[in-house]
């Protein structure tokens, strides 16, 4: 009788977990697909199979770059306030995660800051990078020299997601495979043998985690807060 029992509640028990992972993985991809929804992609994830395999690869990226925003969280809500201000999806108020970690002094090969800026595109968006002067390090003008720059790509490009690939390939880069495939979704450029796995992993980094910290309903319940609505037009 015992054993009958010890049977019941154990096969209780796993479907009850089994369940559970479940929600979380539906939870997940919807919240993964609001993100995408804010950036104007054209389908979802479960639309898009190369993205879906993009995203595994960067899943373990997550939870320290999820630290990092927790030990960062007084600090980025000053460029949230800024993204929010300009109408932008705050998708790209979290691209310091991606791109530096969140340091603001932090130097790449020929780049420097939170938005990790090369000398002349922080020229070309109003900072001043001398011997003795680097914008690039101070959080609020490069916040906002990025904020100009996104924008511009938006302008040019025409959706979201197409100015995220072009700030983290060059928008040299990104026209070219644009015309070679002959489309600017996103279903067709990930499958682009060529296309840059550094923009990739900024990319599925962001997404991961702006899905997480913005539209994930255990972080609504944490935090107390509603998921955010993107520029549509």
């Amino acid at each position: 009788m015992h054993s009958e029992r010890w049977i019941i509640k154990s096969f209780i028990v796993s479907v009850l977990f089994l369940c559970s992972l479940v929600l979380h993985a539906r939870n997940d991809v919807e919240a993964i697909n609001l993100s995408l929804e804010s950036l104007q992609s054209e389908a979802s994830l479960l639309d898009t199979n190369v993205l879906d395999k993009t995203l595994d690869n960067y899943r373990g990226t997550v939870s320290p770059l999820y630290k990092r925003y927790l030990a960062t969280t007084t600090e980025y809500r000053r460029i949230e306030a800024k993204f929010t201000e300009a109408g932008i999806p705050l998708f790209f108020s979290l691209i310091p995660y991606a791109e530096s970690k969140f340091n603001p002094s932090s130097r790449g090969y020929g780049t420097a800051g939170l938005w990790q800026f090369t000398r002349q595109s922080a020229r070309n968006f109003g900072l001043t990078v001398t011997k003795g002067t680097d914008e690039r390090l101070d959080m609020d003008r490069s916040t906002d020299a990025a904020i100009r720059y996104i924008k511009s790509l938006k302008k040019e490009f025409g959706s979201w997601y197409l100015a995220d690939f072009a700030y983290a390939m060059g928008e040299g880069t990104l026209r070219r495979m644009i015309q070679r495939n002959g489309s600017k979704k996103m279903s067709v450029l990930l499958k682009d043998p060529h296309f840059p796995s550094g923009t990739k992993a900024h990319f599925a980094k962001t997404l991961l985690l702006d899905a997480k910290i913005h539209y994930s309903k255990s972080e609504e319940k944490i935090e107390g807060k509603s998921s955010p609505e993107g520029e549509k037009n």
